[in-house]
């Protein structure tokens, strides 16, 4: 069985090396690391992890509480971490909290008594008014990722869709659409609030006029009979969605009422998933990196980890990357079928 002391051979570094590059210390060079991990992985190397958090204190272990995994981004986000997360030789142990702001709190709880050496967590959105975000367990390190946490001083690190907003809007205006109307997700989620007042400024800059906003939680039951509402008050010949869930709401309601998407109704969704480009019509997204969000948050906690010379200050916003605005089908431009000519909304805004 291959020792610590053969991996070093091999690599041509010293123990201390190893042991850095495999306990996932940050303050060590990249090409150094993989260099040790090739050696370790060719020589069929498996560290002791019972001794090691005897020694360290550490148990190579970090947490994920994650909103929830039936949503398609979650899933590929708690994917993207895994992957993350095993590149710093350490395991993901995964609480589902079902965007309920209760099951959150006992999942943070419940991991921390399981030991691990850190936590990332996903802010969930089912919050009551006033809700706080727990403070993080006693010494241990915590990044909110996708979404800040409210009332809470832990770094948070997300996504900015203010350029993808700007370039929707852009596209709509163009495509000929004049009645947005924006399915928000629930109403007291901090981060959805910022998102709908972005989304706002951005399609006011596009010359569009007021955005008949409804609220839902991020499941298609719950937003299609937010989208029935919608369309019965505010007849939109757009609607823009918050999550790929709500985007499978309107979808429900737009097949029910015999409406072709794209032409009837525009559609556009936050958070590609991989069906929306082979759809037809294939769904317009702003697409949001999730490796890139994922990448930044496990180094950002490993720092914390580690005591790495630069740590970000507590209630640091950072941002991994950018959205990109995809156009497809679903939103080429209104044009009524004869099914629903003479009773939707004219140019006028008034019905007939």
């Amino acid at each position: 069985m291959a020792t610590i002391r053969d991996v070093a051979k091999a690599a041509g570094v010293s123990i201390a090396t190893v042991s850095r590059a495999l306990n996932g210390n940050t303050h060590l060079a990249a090409d150094t690391r993989q260099k040790v991990l090739a050696a370790a992985e060719e020589l069929g190397y498996q560290k002791d992890r019972l001794a090691a958090a005897m020694r360290t204190g550490r148990t190579g272990a970090i947490g994920l509480v994650v909103g929830d995994v039936m949503n398609p981004f979650y899933a590929m986000l708690a994917h993207c971490v895994e992957r993350a997360v095993h590149s710093h030789q350490a395991s993901l142990v995964l609480s589902n909290a079902h965007e309920d702001g209760e099951s959150y709190e006992n999942g943070i709880r419940a991991l921390a008594k399981q030991g691990v050496d850190g936590l990332l967590v996903v802010p969930p959105s089912r919050i009551k008014p006033g809700w706080k975000h727990p403070a993080p367990p006693e010494r241990m390190a915590m990044v909110a990722l996708d979404r800040e946490a409210p009332g809470s001083k832990i770094p948070s690190v997300v996504i900015d869709s203010a350029r993808a907003m700007r370039d929707l809007g852009e596209h709509l205006r163009a495509a000929g659409y004049r009645r947005p109307a924006y399915l928000a997700g629930p109403e007291f989620s901090l981060s959805g609030q910022r998102r709908t007042e972005k989304l706002q400024e951005a399609l006011a800059n596009c010359g569009f006029g007021k955005l008949e906003v409804e609220y839902c939680h991020h499941e298609a039951v719950s937003a299609a009979s937010a989208a029935r509402a919608l369309l019965a008050l505010y007849r939109p010949d757009i609607i823009i969605c918050a999550s790929n869930q709500i985007a499978l709401g309107v979808l429900m309601i737009a097949k029910s009422m015999g409406m072709q998407l794209g032409t009837d109704l525009g559609l556009a969704a936050i958070d590609d998933i991989p069906w929306f480009s082979v759809m037809s019509p294939a769904i317009s997204v702003i697409d949001q990196p999730v490796d890139k969000l994922a990448n930044l948050g496990v180094t950002v906690l490993m720092k914390q980890i580690f005591g790495a010379s630069y740590l970000p200050k507590a209630g640091d916003r950072l941002v991994a990357g950018e959205g990109v605005f995809i156009p497809r089908e679903s939103t080429q431009g209104p044009q009524l079928s004869a099914q629903y000519a003479g009773r939707w909304l004219p140019e006028s805004g008034k019905t007939v």
